[in-house]
């Protein structure tokens, strides 16, 4: 399985997916309001990268801003993501944060309980 990279742009956020780490990185801003073509193809990779993933999978945020389309796709990658808890595996959500940001901070809350799977907040340095 390749690697998926996705360059940032001024409405899109930079997607970098690892599957020999384990490692899901999405950072920048989302604010595209048609994000369905964009997002095919981290929908397929997500699945592909499911049906045989790592012992441990990491999922990092870096994300400074996002709309509501971007929401609703982010909670159905995050809870995409949980599933590989179900087959004794593990998922670490990390959530970066700037200094001060309350606001990103409590997204990350929110999705947490959403999921009903623990989100860690790190402070970008």
């Amino acid at each position: 399985m390749k690697n998926l990279v996705i360059q940032e742009t001024p409405e899109t956020p930079e997607i970098n997916f690892d599957p020999e780490k384990g490692i899901l990185k999405i950072s920048g801003r989302a604010y595209s309001n048609d994000i369905s073509i964009y997002y095919k193809q981290l929908d397929s990779w997500i699945d592909e990268y499911l049906s045989s993933p790592q012992e441990k999978t990491i999922v990092e945020l870096h994300l400074d801003y996002y709309n509501s389309i971007f929401h609703k796709l982010l909670f159905n990658f995050l809870k995409k993501c949980k599933t590989v808890t179900e087959s004794g595996k593990k998922l670490v959500i990390n959530w970066y944060y700037h200094e001060g940001d309350e606001d990103s901070i409590d997204a990350s809350h929110h999705y947490a309980r959403t999921l009903e799977y623990p989100i860690d907040n790190i402070e970008a340095e």
